[in-house]
C-alpha cells in the first residue's frame, strides 16, 4: 500500500520546500490547460491529427490563510516572478517539474466569521515533465 500523505510529499516553488497546506482537500489540484492531441474529422471519413508541443498545466494550491509560505506566494504573484515547481511523491515516485510558470490569479477568499477558506494561488506553466505509476 502506497502512502500519498502530505508528508510524503515534497513540494518545492522556486527552491523553497512548501509545508503549510490549507484545510481543502485537495491541497494542490494539478490540471491541463490545452489537449496534447485533438482530433478532427471530415464529413467524408477522413480525420487529421493536430499535436501541440507544449499542452501546457495549471497547479491550484491551498494554502493556511496567514502562514509563511502563503506569503510568499503572495509576493511572487506581486513581483511578477516566474515560477518553477518540482514535486515528487516519495515511495512512488511520481511527480513533475513545471517550467515557465506565472501566478496568473489569487482564488477566492473568505474572512470574518465562524469558517475562513485557505489562500489560493492559481499557476500556469508552458512547459512541464511528469511521471506517474513509479519508475
Amino acid at each position: 500500500m502506497e502512502n500519498l500523505s502530505t508528508e510524503n510529499n515534497v513540494f518545492t516553488v522556486n527552491g523553497r520546500i512548501i509545508t503549510q497546506w490549507g484545510d481543502s482537500d485537495p491541497c494542490v489540484t494539478i490540471s491541463p490547460i490545452d489537449p496534447k492531441s485533438v482530433l478532427r474529422r471530415g464529413q467524408g471519413g477522413g480525420a487529421v491529427r493536430l499535436d501541440r508541443e507544449n499542452p501546457g498545466k495549471t497547479i491550484t494550491l491551498n494554502l493556511q490563510p496567514g502562514s509563511a509560505d502563503s506569503g510568499f506566494f503572495m509576493g511572487l504573484f506581486n513581483s511578477n516572478t516566474n515560477i518553477t515547481i518540482s514535486h515528487v511523491v516519495i515511495g512512488t515516485l511520481e511527480g513533475g517539474i513545471y517550467t515557465e510558470g506565472v501566478i496568473v490569479n489569487v482564488g477566492d477568499h473568505s474572512r470574518i466569521g465562524q469558517t475562513i477558506t485557505d489562500d489560493q494561488y492559481i499557476i500556469e506553466f508552458n512547459s512541464f515533465n511528469e511521471t506517474k505509476g513509479g519508475l
